[in-house]
C-alpha cells in the first residue's frame, strides 16, 4: 500500500501553515487588500487556524510538528527520534518557503501598492515592535516552552493512526487535537506575542525571511538579517525546554537534556544581553509606531481641518486597525 514520507508531510503541513498564516498578514498589513486595516486578532485566530489545518494534513505521516522547535522538544522528551531531527527541520523551511513564495505571488500587485518596507518585511518574517535583543530572545523562549510543554500534555504528536497505508482510523481524539494545539497558538499570540509578533518556530520566520530577500518584491528594503537569529535561537531554547522539563514533570525524571537546554537557554539570554551593546539595532527611526502605517491610517491622516486663527482643536480619528478611537490635540497656526 501507497504510505507518504513524513519528510513529504512535514513539507506539506508547513506549506499549508505559512500560505494561509502569511496569507492573513499580508491581507491584513498590505494596502488596498479587502481584508486591510483589521486587527491583531485576525492574525491571531488566522495563526491558530494555520497550524491546525497544517497539523491536519501531515499528522497522521509525520506526527504534524510543522517547527524545529517542536521537533527538538519531541525528541528531548523521548518521544521523537533525533536521527530524524535534522530532515524534518529541512522539509519544515523547505516548506516555510514554498508557502511564503505562494503567498507573494497571491499578492502580486499589493506589493507595489504598499509603500512601508517593514509592512513588506512582516508578512514574511517577525519584526519586534521595540528592539532588544534579550527581551525579544526570552519572550520567543517563554512562548515556545509554554508550546512545546503543552503540545505534549495535549498529546499532540501524534500516532500515526494509519493501517496498511492510506486507510486511516479517526477518532475523537484526532479531530480535537490540532483544534487545541492551534487554539494553543492564538492565545499565546494574543497573550504574549504583542513585543515580537511570536515566531514561536524557527522554520516560519527562516524560510519566509529567506524568501524576502530572495524575491524580486518590489521596492522591499532589508530582509533584517541582524534581527534573524532571535525568532530560531528563542524558540529552539524554549523548545528544547519545555520537552525536558515535561520529561521531568510527567515521569519524573531527571534527562541530561534537561541540563543541557537549561545551559542552553543560558547561553542565548547571555548572548542577547551581550548583543544589545555591540550588536546592531534598528534606530528609533526604524521601529514600527503604534498608530503609522501598521494598520489603515489612510482615512485617519485625511481627517484634517484648517479653520482661520491660531486655536487648539480636538480631531476624533478613527483608527480601524484597532478598533479604537483616539483624539489627537492639533494646533492651527494663522496662515
Amino acid at each position: 500500500m501507497y504510505t507518504i514520507s513524513p519528510y513529504l508531510a512535514e513539507f506539506l503541513g508547513t506549506l499549508i501553515m505559512c500560505t494561509i498564516g502569511c496569507g492573513v498578514i499580508a491581507n491584513v498589513e498590505l494596502r488596498r487588500s479587502k481584508g486591510h486595516g483589521d486587527n491583531f486578532f485576525t492574525i491571531a485566530f488566522g495563526w491558530g487556524f494555520a497550524v491546525t489545518f497544517g497539523v491536519y494534513a501531515s499528522h497522521a505521516y509525520s506526527g504534524g510538528h510543522l517547527n524545529p522547535a517542536v521537533s527538538i522538544g519531541l525528541a528531548a522528551f523521548g518521544e521523537f527520534s533525533w536521527e530524524k531531527v535534522p530532515g524534518y527541520i529541512i522539509a519544515q523551511v523547505l516548506g516555510a518557503m514554498v508557502g511564503a513564495g505562494l503567498v507573494y505571488l497571491n499578492y502580486l500587485p499589493h506589493w507595489k501598492a504598499t509603500a512601508d518596507k517593514k509592512i513588506k518585511l512582516g508578512v514574511f518574517g517577525t519584526v519586534p515592535a521595540i528592539h532588544n535583543y534579550f527581551t525579544n530572545a526570552l519572550s520567543e523562549m517563554i512562548g515556545t516552552f509554554m508550546l512545546v510543554f503543552s503540545a505534549l500534555y495535549t498529546g499532540v504528536n501524534f500516532k500515526p493512526s494509519i493501517s496498511g497505508g492510506v486507510e486511516l482510523s479517526l477518532n475523537l481524539n484526532d479531530v480535537l487535537k490540532p483544534l487545541a494545539f492551534g487554539f494553543m497558538v492564538t492565545v499565546l499570540v494574543i497573550g504574549l506575542g504583542g513585543q515580537t509578533g511570536y515566531a514561536l518556530n524557527p522554520a516560519r520566520d527562516f524560510g519566509p525571511r529567506l524568501m524576502h530577500a530572495l524575491l524580486p518584491i518590489h521596492d522591499k528594503g532589508s530582509s533584517r538579517w541582524f534581527y534573524a537569529w532571535v525568532p530560531i535561537c528563542g524558540p529552539i531554547a524554549g523548545g528544547f525546554m519545555g520537552g525536558a522539563f515535561f520529561k521531568l514533570y510527567y515521569e519524573g525524571q531527571v534527562s541530561p537534556w534537561l541540563f543541557v537546554s537549561s545551559a542552553l537557554a543560558l547561553v542565548v539570554l547571555l548572548f542577547a544581553w551581550w548583543a544589545n551593546s555591540h550588536l546592531y539595532r534598528a534606530p528609533s527611526s526604524e521601529v514600527i509606531p503604534e498608530f503609522e502605517d501598521t494598520h489603515a491610517t489612510a482615512a485617519a491622516r485625511a481627517a484634517t481641518y484648517t479653520p482661520t486663527g491660531s486655536m487648539p482643536i480636538l480631531l476624533p480619528e478613527e483608527v480601524k486597525g484597532n478598533r479604537s478611537t483616539r483624539v489627537v490635540n492639533q494646533v492651527i497656526e494663522d496662515d
